[in-house]
C-alpha cells in the first residue's frame, strides 16, 4: 500500500541527453527530493537515455542524473491529484547534462 493510502503508483519516466540533444546512456537517474517515502533507488538510462521508475506518493519530485564521468543534472516533476486541479498521474522529464 502507497504512503498516501491509495494503493497507487505514479510513474515517472523520460531521458537524459548532452547538449547536442544526443542521448546519454549509462546515467544513474535517482530522486533527490520528493514527498515521503521514495526509493532508494536508481535507474540507469539505457543506449536510447531513457530511464523510468515509479513511486507511491503524489507531489513534487526533483529527479537527479549523474553521469560516469560526475557531471548532474537535475529536474522537478509533478504526478497525482492535487486538489481540485489534476496534475499528470505519470510524468515525463528530460534531464540535460552540459
Amino acid at each position: 500500500m502507497s504512503a498516501d493510502g491509495g494503493g497507487r503508483t505514479y510513474p515517472i519516466s523520460g531521458a537524459v541527453r548532452d547538449a547536442h540533444g544526443d542521448p546519454v546512456p549509462g546515467v544513474a537517474v535517482a530522486i533527490a527530493d520528493g514527498p515521503g517515502p521514495f526509493p532508494d533507488i536508481a535507474a540507469l538510462t539505457g543506449a536510447d537515455g531513457r530511464f523510468s521508475f515509479a513511486v507511491s506518493t503524489e507531489g513534487v519530485y526533483t529527479v537527479q542524473g549523474t553521469a560516469a564521468d560526475g557531471r548532474r543534472t537535475q529536474a522537478s516533476v509533478e504526478v497525482g491529484t492535487r486538489g481540485t486541479t489534476p496534475a499528470a498521474t505519470s510524468a515525463s522529464v528530460e534531464l540535460r547534462l552540459d
